[in-house]
């Protein structure tokens, strides 16, 4: 199996445990196309972000994504900017404070 099947597969496994335990929690089942569909809408999502990501990076003239060019992507939803935001802050804060004890 290359690389690409293997990270397909694994997206599948995921989205199959993420959507089983939501659907139950609602009391409902979700049948394998819906979750085959998005898995499928996942994997063109991924993909487009990461050549995004990438376009970012290049465009600042950097070989490294950093965390501005992944909040960049996210600018579109607010909840996720928020989120990705608070990460990035507790990275930051975790980071420095590991820094400050060497």
């Amino acid at each position: 199996m290359d690389d690409d099947n293997e990270l397909l597969a694994a997206l599948l496994y995921n989205v199959r445990e993420i959507v089983g335990k939501e659907a139950r929690s609602l009391g409902k089942e979700a049948s394998p196309e819906f979750i085959v569909s998005l898995t499928e809408v996942l994997s063109s999502q991924i993909k487009i972000m990461a050549q995004d990501l990438e376009s970012f990076a290049k465009h600042g003239r950097r070989s490294v994504i950093s965390m501005e060019d992944v909040k960049l992507c996210a600018r579109r939803n607010d909840t996720l900017y928020e989120t990705i935001s608070e990460l990035a802050k507790d990275i930051t804060e975790e980071t420095s404070s590991k820094r400050r004890r060497k």
